[in-house]
């Protein structure tokens, strides 16, 4: 499956992830279930927290992995061909991820918070969106960093 080729169906992936995750939460909310209003971050923790730790990933990767290497013109002109050819997992994991963070940034928008509503007792509370998000990073670490 190439993008460019399927974009119809991306959509339609795209588009049912949210409307699912969005349809869920507001099953949840109407009908009195269990639900937290989130106003953190991933897992709870606050805004800063979730900045801090990006950026120090960020900055190790870029210091440990690419030494800093210098993009050129080349090697984003040969980004953009990686993208028109990216295969089926690929596609799928940036859908699932993509879409999950939409939906929560839908949450943000109208409500202030994201719904919250599956709880595990080993695990923080979570919804759809993130189960999602979890999923296209495991199919692309899979796919990228376990294949190497």
């Amino acid at each position: 499956m190439r993008f460019p080729k399927n974009k119809i169906f991306g959509i339609l992936f795209f588009s049912i992830f949210i409307f699912l995750d969005q349809l869920l939460k507001y099953i949840i909310r109407s009908k009195s279930g269990f639900y937290i209003c989130n106003q953190n971050l991933a897992f709870g923790l606050p805004p800063l927290k979730i900045f801090i730790g990006l950026f120090v990933l960020v900055f190790s990767f870029f210091v440990f992995n690419f030494k800093f290497k210098i993009i050129n013109l080349k090697s984003i002109s040969n980004l953009k061909c990686k993208i028109l050819n990216w295969d089926k997992i690929t596609v799928l994991s940036i859908i699932l991820i993509v879409s999950g963070g939409i939906s929560n940034i839908i949450d943000r928008i109208n409500l202030g918070c994201v719904i919250d509503f599956i709880h595990l007792p080993f695990w923080p509370v979570f919804n759809f969106a993130d189960i999602y998000i979890t999923i296209g990073i495991i199919l692309l670490i899979k796919k990228y960093i376990l294949k190497k």
